[in-house]
């Protein structure tokens, strides 16, 4: 029988360039725990570092796996100097065999990593890091010699997938692959019951081999029944190996009209985004943050999740099962070219995220791409969009594939009408717009394409829980204005029924070293929760109110205590039908409307204010302190006032002066100044960290943007010589 043991233990690890390393040598340097990264916020490194493991072995009739759960984003694994295997992408799983290259004794286990920057390996790109390093568990496996091909896609050698047929009756379907003897049978069971017995053939896909009368259906967060399918492999009636997955029997369609339904029942999915990477460990967590994570997921009341803009760990999928949500899992592919080997690395990775991931009842969406044409969209995506669905379904023909398009992609475009499903991240009123051009694009769209289902991938504004505003405004980075912004926005998603789902971007800050957003640095904060998890937003309480069944009542603006006002408006969150204000004896009660009600004129006394909203048995305090100065630490200060360039001219002459019409600037979109090869060499001279930047952003944003957005260290007479030398370029 095979066995498999945690091989986290003992690894030592060294920032060095693969040209430097002899793979057989001894390595010196730190000895560390997997998982492990080595990004660190003050030193984004993309490039080559070294693992290895020294481990004894005795000769033995057996076969010996490795098996990485992910390692980002390339890397070679050599045994005693010789290469046996490698792997391009950086979560999914994968596997190699050391058998025949183990020694009686200690062996040497080195694996090459490099997060250097690719043209032929996703992510190209992407507004979060590549952090580098093997940053999830790694495991040894050991099986007789003939057992299940623990290489095969990084999915233990066998394909569990569930489905439902027409009488009600609960299918498993299965894929097998085997190594060594072929005259051996395999048994496949659900809980061990009903066993059925089949001679191994050797097949390219999945075939039903047993079945399971009126099962009780995964229902989502009502009902997450699973059931463990389970094949053994048989040699003279004797179990060799074994593979277990937990599985579960459920239905999904979706109509472009009225949304998704889950087990013929309709289900407007309200959902959040999730990355991968936490505090202090950033990619490289482990089980206590994943838990954590979905807890708060759970306690918003969402009942789904977009894990973006990878595959996740196969633990956070488990996760997802178990509490019941539906899952829209992705892989990297955020900047598609021409380059062929890039396409085939897509494929590659869409195979192995499908086949090791099959098997999960909460996965309810393939999605194949994310934000493609933010570099601008051209023909050829279309054709190797449709390939990629083509295998999705080939692979998979029981679930949904999606696509998250941005504004820039119009609604009549061909890359709207290759998936089943389509969707948009759209931030207007935040980036660009107004709030209500939200609901004027979702409608839009669906008269355009009546038959395609649509939802919102991503939607959000960025918050500092330091900054507070009694009159909020977009860029003021304020708790109340990313309030404001989901408060407006989410009823015109929520309102309109063929609107069949919508993902808050994002449910957690994360690591974005090309962001230096208000007062924080390497963050994008459109969270609803900070990143250590120590504190929800405002906005995390307006959600819940909207979509938790438990009773509760919150008063926003905890954070925003000292007010020189001699009255204030208070908001209370809640979902409950009204909620009673206390304040400095007076009491006043208000109906909840929209998740919220917002008490106006509540006089404030010199000094403490204590203030208690309740509804029924839950309640809530704050205190507000009433001071004779407003508090100047709430207000963000742009401390780089030079790099709103949308101020440098006083009238139309001096603008047309700025940015003549035909030649490039820095209000030239960065699609445009990259495909410039002089405009390059100008901006790596003058500045070659934001030309670096560039090649990392996203292409449909312009220049003086950028500059605010990463806001890189240039004054403002640095940003107009650069633009001066800019204009006397042509635009191609």
């Amino acid at each position: 029988m095979s066995k498999t043991k945690s091989w986290n233990d003992n690894w030592v690890y060294k920032i060095q360039p693969w040209g430097l390393t002899d793979p057989s040598t001894v390595i010196t340097g730190e000895t560390i725990t997997l998982p492990h990264t080595w990004y660190k916020d003050d030193d984004y490194y993309r490039g080559e570092g070294v693992y290895q493991k020294i481990f004894p072995y005795t000769p033995a009739k057996e076969r010996v796996f490795v098996k990485f759960h992910g390692v980002d984003k390339i890397c070679k694994v050599f045994i005693n100097g010789a290469q046996v295997g490698c792997h391009e992408g950086g979560y999914t799983i994968f596997a190699v065999e050391l058998t025949n290259n183990l020694i009686a004794g200690d062996n040497v286990l080195t694996v090459l990593v490099s997060n250097a920057k690719s043209e032929t390996v996703s992510p190209l790109s992407g507004d979060f890091a590549s952090f580098g390093g093997i940053h999830r568990k790694v495991e040894l496996i050991t099986t007789s010699s003939t057992c299940f091909d623990r290489t095969y896609y990084g999915c233990d050698g066998v394909v569990f997938q569930s489905r439902i047929n027409p009488n009600g009756c609960g299918e498993l379907w299965a894929e097998a692959h085997v190594l060594g003897d072929d005259d051996i049978g395999i048994r496949y069971s659900i809980n061990q019951l009903n066993p059925s017995e089949f001679k191994f053939e050797k097949t390219d896909g999945l075939k039903k081999v047993c079945e399971i009368k009126n099962p009780v259906f995964w229902n989502g967060l009502d009902d997450t029944k699973l059931y463990t399918a389970r094949a053994d492999l048989l040699l003279h009636g004797q179990v060799i190996d074994t593979i277990e997955k937990q599985i579960g029997f459920r239905k999904i369609s979706i109509d472009p009209e009225n949304g998704f339904f889950l087990n013929d029942h309709h289900m407007k999915l309200h959902g959040v985004a999730k990355h991968q990477d936490s505090d202090s460990v950033f990619s490289a967590a482990t089980m206590d943050q994943w838990q954590r994570d979905i807890a708060l997921i759970h306690e918003i009341g969402a009942n789904a999740i977009r894990l973006s803009h990878y595959p996740h760990p196969t633990e956070v999928y488990d996760l997802c099962d178990k509490y019941g949500f539906v899952v829209w899992a992705e892989i990297p592919l955020l900047k598609l070219t021409e380059n062929e080997t890039l396409f085939a690395n897509a494929k590659q990775q869409l195979k192995e995220m499908v086949l090791q991931n099959m098997h999960h009842p909460s996965i309810c969406f393939w999605g194949l791409q994310n934000e493609i044409a933010i570099y601008g969209e051209f023909p050829f995506m279309t054709e190797k969009m449709k390939a990629l669905n083509e295998m999705a379904h080939a692979l998979d023909s029981t679930r949904l594939t999606a696509c998250a398009n941005l504004n820039v992609v119009h609604p009549e475009s061909t890359l709207n009408q290759i998936t089943d499903v389509t969707a948009y991240n759209i931030y207007y009123g935040w980036y660009y717009g107004d709030f209500a051009d939200n609901g004027k694009f979702l409608d839009d769209f669906h008269k355009t394409n009546p038959n395609m289902p649509l939802a919102i991938s991503e939607y959000g504004a960025d918050a500092s829980i330091k900054f507070h505003s009694a009159d909020p405004k977009v860029n003021d980075y304020s708790e109340e204005f990313q309030a404001l912004y989901h408060e407006t926005v989410y009823p015109m998603i929520a309102q309109r029924d063929f609107v069949w789902g919508s993902f808050v971007w994002n449910m957690f800050d994360f690591t974005s070293p090309i962001r230096q957003t208000a007062d924080v640095k390497n963050r994008n904060i459109k969270g609803l929760v900070t990143f250590d998890r120590q504190t929800r937003k405002d906005s995390f309480f307006y959600y819940k109110a909207m979509w938790a069944k438990d009773p509760f009542v919150y008063i926003a603006g905890k954070r925003y205590q000292n007010r020189a006002e001699e009255s204030i408006s208070v908001k209370v969150y809640s979902n409950q039908p009204n909620v009673t204000l206390t304040v400095n004896g007076k009491t006043v009660t208000q109906a909840v409307l929209n998740g919220n009600t917002v008490f106006s004129n509540i006089a404030l006394n010199m000094g403490a204010n204590r203030i208690t909203a309740q509804s029924g048995h839950t309640s809530d305090e704050a205190t507000f302190y009433r001071k004779t100065e407003e508090d100047p630490s709430y207000t963000y200060v742009d401390q780089h006032p030079g790099l709103n360039v949308r101020n440098w001219f006083l009238d139309e002459k001096e603008e047309a002066e700025l940015f003549p019409e035909g030649f490039l600037s820095i209000r030239s979109t960065i699609n445009e100044l990259l495909a410039n090869e002089k405009a390059m060499q100008t901006i790596d001279r003058r500045m070659p960290d934001v030309g670096a930047g560039m090649r990392d952003m996203v292409g449909t944003f312009e220049l003086d943007k950028f500059f605010a957005f990463a806001k890189p260290d240039y004054s403002e007479e640095e940003i107009r010589t650069l633009n001066a030398e800019l204009t006397k370029i042509k635009k191609s």
